[in-house]
């Protein structure tokens, strides 16, 4: 789902520029090519203007388009993503290793979370450890997957899942030779978060003690 308009706010901010100017709804419609019906409905938030008609009308009104329509886009409620149609991005590769993601939530900005679908191979990003802030969420969808954390290696197979703070260096692989594996992994930013207002969920992640050193 794309953004969309708040039209009510639209209209007002119209019918404010107009008023300010002293124009009367006959006045503005014969400088260009609308009619009273069109700009009434559209003060009132029943119209959505095409993008000519609110150049037409920013210029009539004598005022930057940036000025009708600036904060007035609406963020979608939800975001639907049909299997393998992610936006398909190859984060690490090399002649032998590879980690291909592929966001499910791309439409969706400045979100907390950022969900997607790891398609491991090779030897997946053990040259390049990923570590950031906040948290996150790994569940193995298909093949075993082997995860160096901190000190600690870790084997996961189909059905099982881990939550980690992402900011102690990881590792994804196939735990098999010229395997593979697909994982569904949901990154979670606490700064975001917090800056938000939001409470609960842990703390960031750089404040959480490291993994510990074994033996």
């Amino acid at each position: 789902m794309t953004h969309t308009v708040n039209l009510a706010d639209l209209g007002r901010r119209v019918r404010a520029a107009r008023i300010a100017r002293r124009l009367t709804l006959e006045e503005v419609v014969s400088r260009a090519d609308f009619t009273v019906s069109w700009l009434s409905k559209l003060e009132n938030g029943l119209l959505a203007p095409s993008l000519e008609g609110l150049v037409k009308l920013s210029d009539v009104l004598e005022c930057g388009i940036e000025t009708l329509v600036e904060g007035l886009s609406v963020p979608p409620q939800f975001v639907i993503v049909k299997a393998g149609q992610g936006r398909i991005n190859p984060a690490v590769k090399g002649p032998r290793t590879g980690i291909v993601v592929e966001h499910l939530a791309d439409q969706w900005r400045n979100r907390a979370m950022d969900p997607s679908i790891l398609h491991i191979t090779g030897s997946g990003n053990k040259g390049t450890p990923d570590n950031h802030d906040g948290e996150r969420f790994l569940l193995v969808l298909d093949g075993d997957l082997k995860i160096t954390y901190g000190d600690d290696v870790l084997l996961l197979s189909p059905g099982d899942s881990i939550y980690i703070y992402a900011a102690i260096p990881h590792t994804l692989m196939p735990a098999a030779a010229r395997g593979t594996v697909k994982v569904l992994s949901i990154a979670y930013n606490s700064r975001l978060h917090a800056a938000r207002g939001n409470s609960g969920h842990g703390k960031p992640a750089r404040k959480h003690p490291s993994a510990r050193k074994k033996g």
